[in-house]
């Protein structure tokens, strides 16, 4: 019956059509993996290919080496005819840098998936290099493993194979079967598995796993919190062990997007891939309880208060009714200040009345007409005058140390509100509390912010790339960086371009969603010398393999609803002289 089904599968898949369509897709073994360049792979981004194909590599193995060519012709042959082919490295000893290095030295044609906390090898059952799986493109179920041909052996080798199992696999897919041979055994080097090092290790979640969802996990998943559900005890991680899990494999959780080796951010909440892994370890273990009280359940119940403290002044914004379903047009609201004279701001906190409908607000300075004080354009209404972001749950900030942002008297600030639906009708009054200086600091903090508003996506593209810079003219040091796309963004980087040409990596965000907008705070200001460009890059995915595209069949330009696109890197900052 299973190989009934699966034929089936095929049928319906693979039908030649010339406009492209939705595929139904299970989003379960939704595999997620970096490559050694820093580039994000989302399997079920491949969904609309015949297979994927995964080999697996390590550095220094003679029989990779050796097999590289015919992995090469193979990838030459097939990748023309729908498949995607991937390398996975999922050995201890490996990294990304050792691996780009062994990349660029044997001349890799395709992306080396990096696996370093074995969280692909668990799933799949790694134990050797040079082995070829084949996965289904929507269930990522395994359609065939073993080695490419027969012409390597242990220090051995034949000049031509006599079977080319791989081709042979391939071949069968294309004809819209299964392969004849799901297994075959590989010959290869022995990837240390690090479950071979862990078998005396029990994990428990009062001792382990408890404290690992208390710092990255119950800022949001708490009773008031935006999360859909609170991590309230043992009892509630146990019914949602299983789609924890879920997340965790396929990386959607917890949301935070940067690039863990490009930049260092004093606000993440990063999980990195070595706890990923100690919790799915622990949920394939049976969820042991462990001893003593429970830690979650002895969490104080969450009071919303203030931060940093009363604020100077608290403005409540009108209330705003939020529909069940569908689309939301972005809503706006002055700030009448009422400031009597010019004052310096020193911070501000927004808290949304109903953070589970709240997906960010903006809070900018509208005033047009006015020079950027450091670059040779007019500052541009809302991007370049942005003070404050709040997303999800980074609702507070206290501007750097000895640096505000001046507000001449009788200003007026607006606000942009975004909100998703809930499934039901929702309020929300949001307020906003503004902190002061009592004296002029000595540094002002500005915003600058390059935007791309002449471009446009074609339909149904899959890897559109857009860039804009803005040369600075003056000293600066950058402190936030926020990378902003709408639906259809796929990837997003921020860069330093310095005046010899090197480039400085400020953020990578190669994981982008729209679901989740952070203002990154560096924990180092990065210096940015006069003469430098502000770079940002941005790729779009205006396909169905995106599943938050509205609709593919669209072109885009740019624009300030979500169903628009736009390509913007925000950066706060403060003049060196």
């Amino acid at each position: 019956m299973k190989y009934i089904v699966l034929t089936l599968i095929f049928i319906g898949l693979f039908s030649c059509e010339s406009k492209p369509k939705p595929i139904a897709d299970s989003r379960t073994n939704d595999y997620a993996l970096y490559d050694q360049n820093g580039d994000f792979h989302r399997l079920s981004r491949y969904n609309d290919h015949n297979a994927i194909v995964l080999w697996v590599q390590g550095n220094g193995c003679p029989i990779v080496r050796n097999a590289l060519n015919d992995f090469h012709e193979i990838v030459q042959e097939f990748g023309p005819k729908g498949f995607q082919f991937f390398m996975l490295n999922s050995n201890l000893q490996d990294n990304r840098e050792k691996i780009r290095a062994e990349a660029e030295a044997y001349n890799f044609q395709v992306p080396v998936l990096v696996d370093s906390a074995q969280l692909l090898a668990d799933e799949l059952n790694i134990t050797l290099t040079a082995e070829a799986i084949v996965l289904h493109p929507t269930t990522r179920e395994i359609l065939y493993r073993g080695p490419i041909n027969d012409r390597l052996d242990y220090e051995a080798l034949k000049d031509n194979a006599s079977r080319n199992y791989l081709s042979e696999a391939l071949i069968a897919v294309l004809a819209r079967k299964l392969p004849k041979e799901k297994q075959k055994m590989a010959k290869g080097c022995k990837v240390t598995r690090l479950s071979s090092l862990e078998k005396n290790e029990t994990l428990t979640y009062t001792r382990d796993i408890a404290p690992l969802l208390i710092d990255h996990c119950i800022r949001c998943h708490r009773e008031g919190g935006i999360a859909p559900w609170a991590m309230t005890d043992y009892a509630t991680i146990t019914g949602w062990s299983s789609m924890m899990r879920e997340v965790l494999i396929s990386k959607r959780m917890p949301p935070w997007k940067a690039d863990p080796e490009v930049g260092e951010f004093e606000n993440s909440f990063a999980l990195h891939d070595s706890n990923a892994r100690k919790i799915m370890r622990w949920i394939d273990a049976g969820i042991p309880a462990g001893e003593g009280n429970d830690p979650l359940a002895a969490l104080p119940a969450y009071e919303q208060s203030w931060k940093y403290g009363e604020p100077d002044l608290i403005m409540t914004l009108n209330e705003e009714t939020i529909p069940a379903d569908r689309l939301i047009p972005y809503r706006y609201q002055d700030l009448e200040l009422g400031l009597a004279k010019d004052t310096w701001l020193k911070g501000v906190e927004i808290q949304p009345g109903n953070p589970k409908t709240v997906h960010h607000v903006v809070l900018t300075n509208t005033e047009t007409n006015k020079q950027s004080p450091i670059t040779n354009r007019p500052a541009r209404p809302w991007t370049d005058n942005y003070i404050a972001l709040a997303g999800g749950v980074d609702q507070a900030t206290l501007f750097p140390e000895d640096t505000g942002v001046f507000l001449p008297k009788d200003t007026k600030l607006t606000m942009q509100i975004h909100y998703t639906p809930t499934g039901k009708i929702e309020k929300d009054r949001t307020r906003v509390g503004f902190y002061f200086h009592d004296s002029i600091p000595k540094m002002e903090f500005l915003a600058l912010s390059p935007s791309n508003v002449q471009f446009v996506i074609p339909p149904y593209a899959k890897n559109a790339a857009l860039s804009i810079a803005d040369t600075i003219n003056r000293d600066i040091q950058i402190h936030y960086v926020v990378p902003h796309m709408h639906y259809r963004g796929k990837s997003i980087k921020m860069f330093v371009e310095l005046p010899d040409g090197n480039k400085q990596p400020l953020i990578s965000v190669a994981d982008y969603s729209f679901n989740w907008q952070w203002l990154y705070k560096l924990k180092e200001p990065v210096f940015v010398p006069k003469g430098s460009r502000i770079l940002v890059e941005g790729i779009y995915d205006n396909s169905y393999q995106n599943p938050l595209n509205p609709d593919p069949s669209q072109e885009l330009r740019y624009g300030i609803q979500s169903t628009d696109e736009m390509l913007i890197g925000f950066f706060n900052y403060t003049l060196e002289d």
